[in-house]
């Protein structure tokens, strides 16, 4: 709370959280570490905003507030609260990032985080490791799947409430270069004490690749982050070096977006001809941004076969949408999120930061995929407009997403996501309990995993199999096994296998007609 000359000015932070929003409402620039990135080109002529000039509505209220309000207020909450007020009369996705929520953004758009170099779960009162990046601190340091963290540096993270992101906090400590971890380990009476060095881990977000066959890469995009089109190029050099035609399966599903560059920068490697638009953006103060392929592709790209949900969003549907406006592949899945306005972050002086829309964005053809929504100030209702591809003058519609060409229900893959965690603590369990990470088909029953979510009920939330069917859920825990065991390549061939969606491109990529053919009987 301020005070200035004995009085408490509860209004101040409020008075400089709207105004601060309200000018960056407006338009203003502001400089941030990642340019580079930038989707578009901002004025940095600063122009008070002629509403606040006008007549001054929100200074007379806040002032009322000074001067009569019956309590104390808590100030960064009654600031944070009016922007995030202002910013729900406009769209969905413009928001207040705070300084906690920005330090997790960055980390996933830049695709590298501080740590030492795993994944933990938290089941009852401890924190057990479910994977370790290969050559990073922790698998140099010894760590091994199923240890149980006991203590960071002296304090005790275990057998207490410490929550999650108290021991995240403390396994990348800024002021630190290592860290002496106390730890349980699988099969073994003893504890023991490691030294492990944080270092910056590469989020992987297009590594995940793997050959269905000799010249059929399966590949999947997790987001577009910064090093998103770098791993992409290592994917594909890994398998397609010599230059021979390969065809490509784009796994999209549930990828939320990201930064635009990654995305278009990818696509160009899809065509071979250059100035083909792939996507353009526009605003009311925003001049048409155009992005085409620049010619320089190094890969003899085949067939294409692009998979979407309804969680693939933004960029994924970016890419999806020049894909389908010009006819070079083909979309198979589900109809996507309808995600087509362009935010961009702006940092603020506290620490966190104002994500803003600023321009929508269309596919080739000149659709708008942006859904329609509802705000406080007025809705956005999308027009239902239809648009023929560029090539084979095929019908696509706007206004709801991306709509494939090949519809696929919700697969179920899906339908035992909410036991992600309880999988992977019922596995690390079963080896503890057993004493060795080597597990048999027994281990996996629905029987033991039945079982063992009874004995949570008494201090979990009431979970059931319901909705992970049990015809399904022996393979599904087996699946999680194989993540915990060999990691996310050798999981998701798991969780391809039978897969329609992978089925349906396979119909596709193995005709032997061109992807122009098949696209015009498909019509």
């Amino acid at each position: 709370m301020i005070k200035r000359n004995g009085k408490i000015r509860v209004w101040e932070p409020l008075m400089v959280g709207i105004a601060a929003a309200i000018g960056l409402l407006a338009g203003y620039n502001i400089q941030f570490d990642h340019a580079d990135y930038s989707l578009l080109q901002y004025n940095k002529a600063f122009e008070s905003p002629r509403s606040l000039q006008k007549d001054g509505k929100i200074e007379e209220i806040l002032r009322f507030i000074e001067t009569n309000y019956v309590d104390s207020l808590d100030n960064d909450i009654v600031a944070i609260d009016a922007i995030r007020h202002i910013l729900k009369q406009l769209d969905p996705h413009s928001d207040y990032i705070t300084p906690e929520e920005l330090q997790g953004h960055n980390e996933r758009m830049d695709g590298a985080y501080r740590g030492i170099g795993i994944e933990t779960i938290k089941m009852l009162d401890t924190f057990y490791i479910t994977q370790i990046v290969e050559g990073g601190p922790s698998d140099a340091a010894g760590l091994k799947l199923g240890d149980a963290i006991l203590s960071v540096d002296g304090v005790q993270v275990s057998g207490n409430e410490t929550p999650f992101h108290s021991v995240r906090e403390m396994l990348k400590e800024e002021s630190k270069d290592s860290l002496e971890l106390e730890i349980s380990s699988i099969g073994s009476r003893f504890l023991t004490k490691e030294i492990v060095q944080i270092e910056n881990i590469e989020i992987a977000s297009a590594n995940e690749s793997y050959l269905i066959s000799d010249d059929l890469l399966y590949l999947r995009l997790e987001r577009f982050s910064g090093n998103t089109y770098e791993q992409f190029i290592e994917s594909l050099d890994a398998v397609a070096a010599d230059q021979k035609k390969m065809h490509l399966i784009l796994d999209l599903r549930d990828n939320p977006g990201g930064y635009l560059p990654e995305a278009i920068k990818i696509l160009s490697q899809l065509f071979q001809e250059k100035d083909k638009l792939l996507t353009y953006t526009e605003g009311l103060n925003r001049k048409k941004a155009e992005y085409r392929t620049t010619g320089k592709s190094f890969y003899n790209i085949g067939k294409i076969a692009v998979l979407i949900n309804g969680n693939s969003a933004s960029g994924s549907e970016i890419l999806a949408g020049a894909i389908q406006d010009w006819d070079r592949g083909i979309i198979i899945g589900e109809e996507s999120f309808g995600k087509g306005l362009v935010q961009e972050i702006f940092p603020l002086r506290n620490g966190g930061a104002l994500r803003l829309t600023v321009a929508k964005y269309y596919t080739p053809t000149g659709r708008l995929i942006q859904k329609s929504y509802r705000s406080i100030n007025k809705d956005f209702v999308a027009d239902s407009i239809e648009f023929e591809t560029r090539l084979l003058n095929r019908t696509v519609e706007s206004g709801n997403g991306i709509i494939p060409d090949v519809l696929i229900a919700s697969d179920d893959h899906n339908i035992c996501d909410s036991h992600l965690s309880y999988a992977d603590f019922f596995i690390i369990r079963t080896m503890r309990n057993n004493g060795s990470v080597e597990l048999t088909e027994n281990d996996f029953s629905v029987e033991a995993y039945t079982s063992f979510l009874s004995e949570l009920h008494e201090t979990e939330e009431d979970i059931s199999l319901d909705q992970c069917k049990q015809e399904y859920a022996s393979d599904f825990i087996y699946n999680r096994y194989i993540r915990l065991m060999e990691g996310g390549t050798a999981y998701l061939k798991a969780m391809n296998s039978g897969d329609p969606y992978i089925k349906a491109s396979l119909n596709f990529i193995e005709d032997k007609q061109t992807t122009l053919a098949l696209l015009s009987k498909e019509n």
